[in-house]
């Protein structure tokens, strides 16, 4: 990273030599949309309009660092993604993709930052269709607890002047409409605020319109873990002074090799055995396994969802280099690079509490 900023702009001298940016500039969009040209030129764009955004100019030094970075990044996957559909260039999917991507090119710098830049990459249309989502009002609530909802406003806002197309003035519409429905919903500056924690959880399992106040009534906490293999998080559980239900536990209890599809389904369906049983009793545990992926969390939170838990997810993460060292020998180099870009980091809105720890 030291090398992508002189005197806190970016350094186009260095970038330009860079394999990403090259395939940016391969890459081609539909000039319906991006008459400019390809999306490194888009990119260069949106990082000009973005620098003589007002809106821009009065945020902190950290807050412009992060959007000059959000801006370079913002459409890294289109390469990727892109494809001809109907006669027309389309890029499905390049701003989930490039969260992903995005992390693995900022694994090591400050985590805080990382995640800013990389929910912006993620939620950086967001602006532009809020309004045509089933529920406006959760989603700018739910963008609010991944990153300032200001910030989003200011990279959209970018995005659209940093673009040649005929609905220009449509988008810059939509996005001041992103930032009012933000304002009523007091959500624009600072997440949305609950009644307590477990209001903030119902509100997003349930999929409610509007905040609710509800009262706490969980009896039991059930502690899910999260992280890549060699995170630390056997290391951390062994730190907590509760029960456990443990995959890699299970795998050798009951002779299960790596990559038996079979004995990995009877290890799954003994551990939510355990699980269940636990719950029934409304006895604590921890929940040890990768958990990587939004799915794998929401599988567990549902299934003990009747027994009415809080749920509390403890993410885990360490350098790729500390991964590699602890599970060489164990789980093979490409698994694990496949759990790297399989994940998806825990958010506010999946439980009661999520807590995040780099080690």
């Amino acid at each position: 990273m030291k090398n992508w900023f002189i005197e806190q702009q970016l350094n186009w001298t260095f970038l330009d030599q860079q394999d990403f940016i090259q395939d940016l500039a391969a890459c081609e969009q539909d000039s319906i949309w991006h008459a400019e040209g390809n999306v490194y030129v888009h990119t260069k764009m949106v990082i000009d309009a973005l620098l003589q955004l007002p809106e821009y100019q009065q945020c902190t030094p950290n807050d412009q660092y992060i959007l000059q970075l959000a801006a370079l990044l913002h459409d890294i996957a289109k390469p990727q993604c892109t494809f001809v559909e109907d006669g027309r260039i389309v890029s499905p999917r390049h701003a989930k993709v490039g969260e992903k991507v995005t992390r693995d090119y900022l694994w090591d710098m400050p985590f805080g930052q990382r995640e800013t830049v990389c929910s912006l990459v993620r939620l950086h249309g967001l602006p532009l269709w809020s309004l045509d989502k089933p529920n406006p009002n959760r989603e700018v609530i739910a963008s609010s607890w991944r990153v300032r909802n200001e910030l989003i406003y200011i990279i959209a806002k970018a995005d659209v002047l940093g673009r040649i197309c005929q609905d220009q003035a449509e988008l810059l519409e939509r996005a001041e409409y992103f930032k009012e429905l933000c304002l009523e919903n007091d959500c624009y500056t600072a997440p949305r605020t609950f009644y307590n924690e477990h209001s903030r959880f119902k509100f997003f399992q349930n999929n409610d319109a509007y905040p609710a106040d509800r009262f706490d009534d969980t009896a039991f906490e059930v502690i899910i873990l999260s992280g890549i293999a060699g995170s630390g998080k056997d290391t951390y559980a062994a730190t907590l002074d509760m029960p456990m239900v443990s995959l890699d536990d299970l795998r050798i209890a009951m002779k299960v090799k790596r990559g038996d599809t079979t004995g990995e389904g009877h290890v799954v369906q003994r551990a939510y055995q355990m699980a269940k049983t636990y719950a029934a009793h409304q006895q604590s545990f921890v929940w040890n396994s990768t958990n990587i992926t939004a799915d794998m969390r929401a599988k567990i939170i549902n299934a003990l969802l009747p027994y009415n838990p809080k749920f509390k997810i403890v993410y885990l993460e360490t350098s790729v280099q500390n991964v590699f060292n602890r599970r060489q020998g164990q789980i093979p180099r490409a698994a694990l690079q496949k759990m790297y870009r399989s994940l998806d980091l825990p958010q506010y809105t999946e439980a009661h509490e999520v807590v995040y720890i780099r080690q």
